[in-house]
């Protein structure tokens, strides 16, 4: 690749693979064009491997268009590329010309736990001008707490890294929104520029479920004594985790998953709805992890 300095313009396009793939040919010839018209530049195409996928019908004819301009340009358009590593397989697999076409590649690694604090800290300041107080302080036990939790998706496909922390502080802004409307309509006067361990965490396990109509549900039903006794056993162990994630130790991995197997009119549709509902309502199916791990138990 060019040196960015060493060309005589700096241009600069940006588009993606889905939308050079839906123009086409003639679609990424203007671009180019546009570039080499203001003197040279760069053509910036977020997330690349779309020119390969199964649903891009002109990508493929881009992409070869494309490693003949690469080379043919150098010195006057610089190409950056940018995606995620599984999907830029498919890419570099089309033609075996490319890694000599675009020879310098940076991986970036997922964030490490104390990145993601960094994160959470910046984004905190950022959206409150720094008038938002953290119960335990910016660097205490609550938001290391909260880093480990987004860090546990480290190396899932669709793990968002910084965008998870965005996505975590929403859950933590709507409990807190929550809990600020609770307490005010208790007559209280809470402190709006302040996130509690319970905004940032989440309630205690054992306290979200008194009170809690699926789990009360669950216990009036007839029977059903293995089922009860897992489900209860469960709970048990992520009131045993949150009390380990307070001591910051380890975690013990479980499975969240279930199937319920039985003969018709045995409970099993209303079982699951219940513990659907339980686990929604103790706050452990908010990013979906639930639905990542492995079945393995089985009621019959």
């Amino acid at each position: 690749m060019a040196n960015l300095g060493a060309l005589p313009s700096s241009h600069f396009i940006e588009t993606s693979g889905s939308g050079l793939a839906n123009d086409g040919v003639p679609g990424c010839k203007k671009h180019i064009e546009a570039i080499l018209n203001n003197g040279g530049g760069a053509l910036f195409i977020d997330e690349a491997y779309q020119l390969v996928s199964g649903n891009s019908y002109g990508g493929n004819a881009v992409l070869d268009y494309l490693l003949a301009e690469i080379e043919n340009l150098t010195g006057k358009v610089v190409f950056i590329l940018a995606g995620y590593n599984k999907n830029m397989e498919a890419f570099f697999a089309h033609n075996p010309g490319i890694p000599s076409r675009i020879p310098h590649r940076f991986h970036f690694e997922d964030y490490e736990d104390f990145e993601l604090l960094q994160i959470s800290h910046h984004l905190i300041g950022e959206k409150y001008k720094g008038t938002m107080k953290v119960e335990g302080g910016m660097g205490g036990l609550y938001l290391r707490i909260v880093s480990r939790r987004i860090g546990r998706g480290r190396g899932r496909d669709g793990f968002g890294n910084a965008r998870e922390v965005h996505n975590r502080f929403s859950q933590i802004t709507s409990r807190q929104a929550r809990r600020l409307h609770r307490e005010r309509r208790s007559g209280g006067t809470p402190d709006d520029k302040l996130l509690t361990k319970e905004d940032l965490l989440g309630p205690n396990p054992s306290d979200a479920l008194r009170g809690n109509a699926s789990w009360s549900k669950l216990q009036d039903l007839i029977g059903l004594k293995a089922v009860k006794e897992s489900v209860q056993a469960l709970l048990d162990s992520i009131q045993y985790n949150y009390r380990r994630e307070l001591e910051e130790k380890p975690l013990v991995e479980y499975s969240l998953n279930r199937v319920f197997l039985g003969s018709p009119g045995t409970g099993k549709t209303s079982v699951a709805k219940l513990y659907g509902r339980i686990l929604a309502d103790i706050g452990l199916l908010s990013n979906g992890e639930g639905a990542l791990l492995m079945a393995n138990d089985y009621f019959e």
